[in-house]
């Protein structure tokens, strides 16, 4: 019997992309577990995901994600304990996130477990662009709201001018934004009572204010972002995909959906091919080569490029 090469084309009927999941999960768990876990900082964010096959039951899809990684799960629950699971085992410190409860319920129980094995907490770090998008609602029933959103627009211009600079130069930039957070916490607090608790507006400012020091904590820290939209960008694909697949049918389906999303997003995010890492991870999997996670992949690459650089 001739024996397949491994260049040759796989007959369809004998391929699926389950398998090809299956094939290179190994390389979603080095992920998860070499570059997601010990992260100092790691965003999270979630969307729903449908299941054909439970269309009373809500899934969702959860994204962690840093600078050189990202990685998916599909549960069928929106509750902390998601997020709960993965922080014990990790080393963040930093959880960059929107204020939702599931949320700020996963660092409590988590906290509580690291303070009984005496070890450090996670602050949380609230997302900007979330508290600037309600006072944007609100702009559309009530120009009263423009104030905050201009102060924002500088918040923001500055934040533009941090990237890329070094740590001390996004410090001095960061330092010309606290008197104009200061500036939206009072004027806030002075506001408030002039409309109806039910407003727009007013749950503008109440979120603003209850999340105050979670939303200007990074003003402190060089190394933290002013919001999650790095984690948003991550979900989009998801997000504009399922218009268009409506959902999966089976768990099974879920899986193989989180890993390829697990290495696509992570291939983007290292600003590689995801066809090219692909073909390099299966051919290194036929000959049983360690796996390679796309960041160790573009590494690879540049040192291959410049080796005495």
């Amino acid at each position: 019997m001739k024996q397949q090469n491994i260049f040759d084309p796989i007959p369809s009927e004998k391929f699926s992309l389950n398998q090809l999941a299956d094939a290179i999960e190994p390389a979603v768990d080095k992920i998860l577990e070499k570059e997601i876990k010990p992260s100092f900082v790691l965003h999270v964010d979630d969307t729903r995901h449908r299941m054909l096959k439970k269309p009373d039951q809500n899934h969702y899809l959860w994204g962690f994600s840093n600078k050189v990684a990202s990685y998916f799960e599909v549960h069928g629950t929106r509750s902390g304990d998601v997020i709960s699971e993965l922080l014990k085992d990790s080393k963040c410190e930093y959880l960059v996130s929107d204020a939702f409860s599931g949320n700020n319920k996963s660092v409590k129980d988590t906290n509580e477990y690291r303070l009984e094995n005496k070890l450090n907490l996670i602050r949380q770090v609230y997302c900007n662009a979330h508290a600037r998008r309600k006072f944007k609602e609100a702009r559309e029933k009530m120009i009263d709201a423009q104030v905050y959103i201009d102060h924002y627009k500088k918040i923001y211009h500055l934040e533009g001018q941090a990237k890329e600079k070094p740590p001390d130069e996004v410090l001095a930039l960061r330092s010309q934004m606290r008197p104009l957070f200061e500036k939206l916490k009072l004027l806030c607090e002075q506001n408030r009572d002039n409309y109806s608790s039910k407003s727009s507006i007013v749950e503008a400012m109440n979120y603003f204010l209850k999340n105050y020091d979670a939303l200007t904590r990074f003003l402190n820290n060089p190394n933290l972002p002013i919001d999650n939209n790095p984690q948003e960008r991550l979900l989009r694909n998801p997000v504009i995909g399922r218009k268009t697949w409506y959902g999966t049918q089976t768990e099974r389906g879920a899986k193989t959906n989180a890993i390829m999303f697990t290495i696509v997003e992570s291939c983007k995010l290292n600003k590689i091919n995801p066809r090219e890492y692909l073909k390099n991870l299966v051919i290194g999997i036929l000959h049983n080569n360690e796996v390679i996670t796309p960041n160790e992949f573009k590494k690879l690459k540049e040192f291959k490029a410049n080796p005495t650089g």
